[in-house]
């Protein structure tokens, strides 16, 4: 790589650095208090709000990577056009194609993460995610209260005559009715909740378990009895990526899903060449309005993509991307191969 490549790859660095910190920053502080709305359903630490954060983290990277990459390359060429770098830079021998080449690299390495982390991350994260606030919400559910009606762990109801202070429950009663019309009585000295398993559990000390079938009574008595709840939450088990995406064959919206997300991770891909069309140019020939071009590709690319995903994914999505990056070929080759 020469100097002079190397200068161009410093000038678009110093731009992308600058712009992914703040907007990663403003998702942030967006994200936070995204978050934050959850404290209405059970209460959270600041070590569970980190944590509820790094779930979205995959989401962030998608959201902002992407555009920034398209931005930074704009802007750091069009800050080198007005400085009248770029024609010292033509001098040098560094043309246009070689300057679309270098960053065809780049813009495949972005997208290939981005296809990475799409495809394998934020599924991993979404259901981290949602079986961390579901188990979040079971145990705020399961905060007994002395003395109260109406309290539910699982499928039984609860009544607990004293909570010590240590959040152990004294002299608890559990009564469930199954479906063939049976009630289950259970009676224990004392009981604790255990949160510490992936499973929910209430664990009961000495007590006997009453059984009312048709005009039987049965009793069993206990030293320690353990009820276990699991929440509405899924295993991430090893085939589990496979087993998300191959719905988009048989479901509308998983197709939706994974069109949206092949078509955001190409987005570098298929636009770099746009960027380099709106970042070289000759101001005294010229005057180019770069950030409304900017947003005029940004705008209509995620339009179209998300309406094509919506209607006809997967091979629409496919033709759309191809199309796109056709045209930014002939608007580099129109604007820029053409002059240089």
């Amino acid at each position: 790589m020469t100097k002079v490549s190397k200068y161009v790859l410093s000038a678009f660095f110093q731009s992308f650095l600058s712009l992914f910190f703040t907007l990663f920053f403003l998702v942030t502080v967006i994200t936070f208090i995204r978050i934050s709305k959850l404290t209405s359903l059970f209460s959270v630490s600041f070590i569970d709000l980190f944590e509820m954060y790094l779930y979205l983290l995959p989401e962030i990277i998608t959201y902002i990577l992407p555009v920034t990459f398209f931005i930074a390359l704009t802007t750091a060429l069009f800050k080198m056009s007005k400085d009248n770098e770029s024609i010292v830079l033509f001098a040098m021998s560094l043309s246009p194609t070689k300057i679309s080449r270098l960053f065809f690299y780049f813009s495949s390495a972005i997208s290939l993460l981005l296809l990475i982390n799409a495809i394998f991350f934020i599924p991993i994260s979404k259901q981290l995610g949602k079986n961390f606030v579901e188990h979040k919400k079971i145990e705020a559910k399961v905060n007994l209260k002395s003395s109260e009606f109406g309290q539910k762990f699982a499928t039984w109801n609860v009544f607990v005559n004293e909570v010590d202070a240590k959040n152990g429950y004294e002299d608890i009663v559990l009564f469930e009715r199954d479906k063939e019309g049976s009630d289950t009585f259970i009676l224990a000295d004392s009981a604790v909740i255990d949160k510490n398993s992936s499973l929910l559990a209430l664990d009961l000390l000495e007590g006997s378990v009453y059984s009312l079938e048709e005009s039987r009574l049965r009793q069993i008595d206990y030293e320690k009895l353990k009820i276990t709840y699991n929440p509405d939450t899924k295993e991430i088990k090893s085939n589990a990526i496979f087993e998300y995406w191959y719905l988009a064959l048989i479901n509308k919206s998983r197709a939706r899903d994974l069109s949206l997300a092949i078509s955001v991770a190409l987005f570098p891909l298929v636009s770099y060449l746009f960027a380099i069309s709106f970042g070289i140019a000759n101001l005294r020939h010229e005057s180019p309005n770069v950030y409304l071009n900017m947003f005029f590709v940004i705008l209509i690319f995620y339009l179209i993509v998300y309406q094509v995903a919506t209607m006809i994914p997967l091979l629409g999505t496919g033709i759309v991307l191809v199309l796109f990056y056709l045209v930014s070929h002939l608007v580099f080759h129109k604007k820029v191969l053409a002059r240089y």
